[in-house]
């Protein structure tokens, strides 16, 4: 059985690379022939990783991410994203290549905000009051949960209150998430994480913009580790800029050394992590 917590998302667990596509195989509108495209955005076209990893996007006419297919050996997915008149995601279909499949639907209200989200294993209701962010119901099979999220002024979730923990985050002034910090019930910290950044774009940025809060109810329930940092991609495309390091309680656990193309976007990224090191190469539409 595949739960929400195992796709979560469907991609939870696919934390490495990401890459992108389109119909007209110029998906940032750049000339081409233009020597210095930078002023307008890039799209990732393929990425190959470690041990046979390869991931294409394909986006649609407004350059939202439309299929995101990712081989490596043994194992495949895809996942095709649905969209309404209002360009939010309201479906995302699953599929790998042992045939298991999965849907995960979106539901907003006036406002454009996601009230309801669902697919086999998840079934969760958002109520906005003010600053705090509620929502119960259904997750990973486990019914009647419940839990809650207060958000700081630029709508960037600053505490995240779960079953038995509560998570604080903090952001520089250009969003990026520097800091998140575990506590238990009694207040007392279980873990910290500080987060190191470029001053470079982060070419998954500004995707699945209204799934947010979705994604941190999928990232951030019953929390153990990091597991979005590098090069996770549309997992969370959320920090303006590309990660650098990774520090739990003060000691440098990921570092990611990136070689930029003449845009300054990355190119070619090493992931060090516990000893060993992992190169991921980066191309994008021209």
């Amino acid at each position: 059985m595949i739960t929400s917590s195992k796709i979560g998302f469907f991609i939870l667990a696919i934390l490495t690379i990401s890459c992108g596509g389109d119909d007209n195989n110029n998906p940032s509108g750049n000339d081409p022939n233009d020597p210095n495209p930078s002023t307008l955005p890039k799209y990732v076209q393929y990425e190959i990783g470690p041990q046979g990893t390869n991931v294409q996007y394909v986006y649609n006419e407004h350059d939202l991410l439309e299929v995101w297919t990712e081989t490596y050996p043994g194992f495949g997915f895809e996942i095709t994203t649905l969209y309404n008149d209002d360009l939010n995601p309201i479906v995302l279909d699953y599929v790998d290549s042992q045939q298991v499949t999965d849907s995960k639907g979106f539901f907003y209200d006036l406002q454009g905000r996601v009230f309801r989200y669902i697919d086999d294993y998840t079934d969760v209701s958002l109520t906005y009051s003010n600053d705090s962010i509620y929502f119960n119901g259904m997750i990973d099979s486990i019914m009647d949960l419940s839990g809650s999220m207060i958000v700081d002024p630029q709508g960037k979730v600053k505490t995240f209150n779960g079953l038995d923990q509560y998570l604080t985050f903090a952001y520089d002034a250009f969003g990026n998430m520097t800091a998140l910090n575990q506590h238990d019930n009694q207040d007392q910290l279980i873990a910290g994480y500080a987060f190191n950044y470029d001053n470079k774009t982060n070419p998954f940025y500004g995707q699945y913009t209204p799934l947010y809060l979705t994604r941190y109810i999928d990232l951030f329930w019953g929390f153990e580790t990091v597991n979005f940092t590098g090069l996770s991609g549309y997992v969370f495309p959320y920090n303006p800029n590309n990660i650098t390091a990774v520090f739990r309680d003060g000691a440098n656990i990921r570092s990611y050394l990136i070689a930029y193309d003449n845009d300054s976007y990355p190119a070619i990224v090493s992931e060090i992590a516990a000893g060993n090191s992992y190169q991921y190469d980066i191309t994008y539409f021209p």
